[in-house]
This record gives C-alpha cells, structure tokens and sequence, in this order.
C-alpha cells in the first residue's frame, strides 16, 4: 500500500507541540525530500500560534479537518501522554500511520485500549524509542548476540538529565502531573531504559525499585530498579532528573568480557572529550579496546523521522512496534507498583 498523496509525498500531519521533541521531528521531515508536512494541530491555540509563526506550518484547529485533508497520508503524535489514546483512535479512525512519542500511554489499561484500536484498523505504527537506533546500542545488541562477553551476569544502566533542577516545570509543566504523564522521571526517562535492557535480554522475572523523595511537580525526581533477568542477570537501573551531568551509562559485565558505554544520556556535558563512546575489555587479550568515538547523544531524535519515512516509503519494518511500547510500560508500571507495595513484584 502506498502512503504516498498525489504529489508523491508522505504528507504528514503533526498532532500536538505539548512535546517538544517535536521541534526535531519537524526539523528531520524537513530535510527529508520524502516528507511534507502538510499541517500541524494543537489544542492549546497559543501554543499553536506561536508554533505557526515560529515554523511557518499551517495550525489548523479542526482536529478532523486535518486528518481528512487529501493531502495527509500520515501523523506523528507528540501531544501529553494522557492523549495519546485519543489522538490514536481519531487516526484510526482515517486509516493513518501514527508515529508516536514514548511513552505508549499513561497505563497498560490505555496501552490496551490503543492496541485494539490500531489492530482493527490495521496502521502502520512506529512506537518512539529513540535509543533503538543509536550506533553504540546497535552495536552492543549485535556483541551481546555473539557471545563474545561469555555468561552476562550483571548490567547498570542509567538515563537522566537536569532538567528537574532548571526548567522542566516551565517548559513542559504536563510532564510533571502525573494525572497527564502516568508518572515522574521513572516514566519518563526509565522508559527508554526498560525498552532497551527487554531489546538486548528479553522480559524480566521480577523487579524491587524505590524512589526519591523530592518531587518534581507531582512526579518523583528519580528511581532506581534491579531487576531480575532470565538466566541469573541482575541489571542495576537508574532515571532521574535531577542530574546536572552524566558519566558512563551502560556497564555490561561478562565472565569473558566486559562493555562500557558512555557519555550516552542527555546529562552528560563532556561532548567529544573525557571517555569513549563505548569500549570492550576481553579476557583474551586484558585490554580495553575502543569500539565507537562519542558523539552527540541529542542527534538521535532526529533519527525515528527518517526511520518512519523508511517505513512508510520504503517498506522497511518497523525498528520498534505497539508490542514494544506495551512491554516497556508494563516494566514502568511494576517498578511503581514495587514502591507503592514495598516489595518485589514478578512479571
């Protein structure tokens, strides 16, 4: 099926700024010649104005009205997650592609409700998980796969930024109210986290988690979960946002090898300096060997446009699905469910 509209373009309605990955979206269907951003709706109409003069696209405020115009082949929703469910429904209800930003939904209830809404109407979707498609991970996925590092047993893995200590509560206020997020800095960046350690060791078996105690608006400032893998794998996960900076941020520990990633979150400020972007140690030969050169870690969300395109245009598979959205959210919601209950919680 094509996705083309008849001037052979992916015309693309834009649902929502709430989120301001938006902007690089924007920024990344520009430069694409695949790409036409017919449109973009937002139902904050300041918000909308303000966009329209800053971008130059048409705000258009009829919700419907964009999604039937002839020339919108696709959506890309980055709206507050308390919306997505309904952005969704009205883009099925079109029979339009969505691209949606993480996280899937508030809850695995709203999870559900999208997923039948997506498989009765049959639409490509593209769940935003921007880590998926950074070089290092990529290439951790494939070291992991070859046995190179012998027994994995354990892994630290972190995600976080400072916002929480600057200007989160101004610049995106919704992401502070839970009611509106589905949670605090463990939704919204342990997310990335929980979708990448399912990519690279499958679900987990159980997880225990606590949380800080200062908050962020009504959301927690961070967490930290261990998590219980198949095959004897303790992980060590932290989020926050309330890291002024960041240092190395994978550690993957194996009786035959071991994997060091860093300068990967956005709180990191070292830039090309200080450390490798990631590293292996083998036993072999009991050296460190540098495998990729850092480099900008924001540059990535410029990268599911493209992927999306690719899918639309091209016909390549989706890089992470609805399935992958629901499982990462299920993870989320057993770490909030360990600190409410104080105690471990199996998958």
């Amino acid at each position: 099926m094509s996705y083309k509209n008849k001037q052979g373009k992916i015309g693309l309605a834009l649902l929502s700024f709430a989120h301001f990955h938006q902007y690089r979206w924007v920024e990344a269907f520009n430069k694409d010649s695949r790409a036409d951003i017919v449109g973009f709706w937002d139902d904050d109409t300041e918000r909308g104005k303000a966009v329209e003069k800053q971008t130059g696209i048409p705000f258009r405020r009829n919700l419907d009205a964009l999604l039937t115009d002839e020339n919108v082949t696709a959506a890309a929703i980055c709206s507050e997650t308390s919306k997505h469910n309904h952005l969704i429904e009205h883009c099925c209800r079109h029979h339009l592609p969505v691209m949606c930003e993480k996280p899937l939904a508030r809850n695995s209830t709203e999870g559900l409700q999208i997923k039948k809404s997506v498989d009765s109407a049959c639409i490509p979707f593209l769940q935003v998980f921007p880590q998926r498609l950074m070089k290092g991970n990529i290439r951790i996925k494939e070291i992991l796969d070859s046995g190179i590092l012998g027994k994995v047993t354990h892994v630290r893995k972190r995600h976080g930024h400072g916002f929480g200590l600057a200007s989160l509560s101004s610049d995106m206020p919704w992401i502070t109210l839970t009611d509106k997020s589905g949670g605090g800095a463990y939704m919204d960046e342990g997310v990335h986290e929980t979708d990448l350690l399912r990519y690279y060791f499958g679900m987990p078996i159980s997880v225990c988690a606590l949380e800080s105690q200062s908050r962020c608006g009504h959301g927690e400032m961070s967490a930290t979960a261990l998590y219980a893998f198949p095959d004897d794998i303790s992980v060590v996960h932290e989020a926050g946002w309330n890291w002024i900076a960041g240092g190395p941020t994978t550690e993957i520990y194996g009786n035959e090898g071991v994997l060091m990633e860093s300068l990967t979150d956005c709180a990191s400020s070292t830039g090309n300096s200080l450390l490798p972007h990631l590293a292996i140690f083998k036993k072999e030969t009991g050296r460190w060997e540098v495998l990729e050169g850092a480099y900008d870690f924001s540059s990535i969300h410029y990268l599911f446009p493209v992927a999306y395109l690719d899918m639309l245009a091209d016909g390549v598979s989706s890089i992470s699905t609805l399935e992958d959205g629901l499982k990462a959210l299920e993870m989320v919601e057993g770490v909030y469910k360990s600190i409410r209950e104080k105690r471990t919680v199996e998958f």
